[in-house]
């Protein structure tokens, strides 16, 4: 299969394999919101230089639950920009407190696991 599109890969999916069900959902518009807390310049610049000119609103309340102290989870669907909840915070952090550190644990493997079984 070549890279296509959408419709090209849902084609070769259903030639080949024994598909039970398709749902197809509508896309719907993003909602945005505001921080309530100031982002550093240079933070604000890193975003806006990679197209982030707003944020949505689970990534602002997400945000700003970190940088109010508080523990935050975040399930959202694939592509939806939870990376950020937690990269705009350590960077705030990091640019505020340059001797400040953060420890990031990504638990692949039992992640994998769980898949298998």
């Amino acid at each position: 299969m070549t890279r296509g599109n959408v419709k090209d890969f849902v084609k070769h999916t259903l030639d080949r394999y024994d598909v039970v069900h398709i749902h197809e959902i509508k896309p719907s518009r993003g909602s945005y919101a505001d921080l309530k807390h100031k982002l550093h310049p240079v933070l604000k610049e890193s975003l806006k230089s990679i197209g982030v000119e707003k944020l949505y609103t689970h990534q602002a309340t997400a945000i700003d639950a970190v940088l109010d102290g508080r523990s935050v989870v975040v399930s959202t669907s694939t592509s939806s920009g939870k990376s950020l909840c937690y990269l705009v915070p350590i960077m705030q952090q990091s640019l505020d407190r340059p001797r400040a550190a953060s420890l990031l644990m990504f638990p692949t493997k039992a992640l994998a696991q769980d898949q298998l079984r």
